[in-house]
């Protein structure tokens, strides 16, 4: 019913540890021992190219040229050959632009199991534009970058990291190395929707499938752990109860579209982040509520279309409709805190205010896109 749309986003880590391939240009020599630089198959850009310690110490950089038309040089540096190792299958580098405006500059780290200089034969792994990557012409804090490449574990590669500019960016790369010094990331925090969300905007809109039917799209994003080690993807839950959550795929962005949802549905989701490290442990539940169609029609809904009455005995509130469903409840503390979410779907409903301490609370009663809000003292 689903379908999973997946986006791009930036993670960073401090990594130590060493493994077979290591370099930090420290050394004068440029580019360093079995690795190559050359341009890309368009043959533009051939005034600037990939430099090191002679431009700046300690870094590999490749600087802008200004080619205009729209063109864009396409600069390539590669590692030697190695092979990835089942101990230590995970690619880390620092990556940084230089540059404080947005040229459109795109970075590529590409794969090749066959020769190192035949651009044909390199897979892209990862692709960052220039909004997602670190930012910064006095340091490279921040810009550590993780790629899992255990689906090549075994075989012998060379990784490279292209640059495509026009005009503008100065890429720095440092302390690339494979490694496994890795441990199951933490939980990721600061989900959208937020958790115990209502109302939250499906799209109806078509995308780019072949089909012709609305997407009913919800956006979903989430903050990587703080602390701890990176996560390389994440597991991407949906359902409609808490234990009743069903995986819908994985994916390395800390951001998803999830298409086929419906309007006023409560819904269950559950992001678990994963390294080679493992996947974290203790990762949150979280609730939200769609929006209600917004072609419903409610023009018969007013304060005199429902009826309501509080039972003290009960301690039960009840809705009674003449015309249309209620489509959910909501119940705010005079204070303004909410204590009760509820979806709705019958013109008579009852709900049990039991566990709420006595007082005046306010009722804001749904149906469709509309609400009316009552007032009931609990008692």
């Amino acid at each position: 019913m689903q379908k999973i749309t997946l986006l791009l986003l930036t993670l960073f880590l401090s990594a130590t540890a060493s493994a077979q391939l290591s370099e930090d240009f420290e050394g004068t020599a440029f580019p360093p021992a079995g690795w190559t630089s050359f341009i890309g198959t368009n043959g533009l850009g051939t005034v600037e190219n990939w430099k090191g310690e002679a431009f700046d110490t300690g870094t590999a950089v490749c600087v802008w040229e200004a080619l205009g038309g729209g063109q864009r040089s396409e600069d390539w540096l590669v590692t030697p050959q190695f092979t990835v190792l089942a101990t230590a299958p995970l690619l880390f580098f620092d990556s940084i632009d230089s540059g404080s405006t947005e040229y459109g500059s795109i970075y590529t780290v590409r794969v090749s199991t066959a020769t190192q200089t035949t651009h044909a034969d390199f897979t892209i792994v990862d692709t960052q534009t220039e909004a997602q990557i670190a930012h910064s012409q006095t340091t490279m804090a921040g810009s550590t970058r993780s790629i899992d490449l255990s689906a090549y574990v075994g075989q012998s590669i060379y990784v490279a990291f292209v640059l495509e500019q026009n005009d503008g960016d100065l890429f720095r790369l440092d302390n690339v190395l494979m490694s496994s010094n890795v441990s199951a990331p933490n939980p990721v925090m600061t989900p959208t929707p937020s958790d115990g969300a209502v109302d939250v905007f499906v799209d109806p809109a078509d995308g780019t499938d072949p089909d012709t039917d609305p997407d009913m799209l919800v956006a979903f994003d989430w903050t990587p752990a703080a602390t701890g080690d990176i996560a390389t993807s994440y597991d991407v839950y949906l359902g409609d109860a808490a234990n009743n959550l069903n995986l819908l795929g994985n994916t390395p962005n800390d951001q998803v579209n999830i298409t086929g949802m419906e309007y006023s549905t409560l819904y269950y989701w559950q992001i678990i982040a994963k390294n080679a490290g493992g996947e974290a442990v203790g990762s949150a539940i979280w609730s939200f509520t769609t929006e209600a169609d917004p072609t419903l029609s409610v023009s018969d809904f007013t304060q005199d279309s429902f009826s309501h009455f509080y039972n003290k005995n009960t301690k039960e509130l009840s809705l009674d409709s003449a015309n249309v469903a209620f489509s959910s409840i909501e119940v705010y503390s005079i204070l303004g805190q909410k204590v009760i979410n509820r979806k709705l779907t019958n013109k008579t409903e009852s709900i049990s205010m039991k566990s709420l301490t006595d007082g005046v609370y306010l009722v804001k009663v749904y149906i469709g896109n509309t609400s009316k809000t009552i007032k009931v003292l609990k008692q």
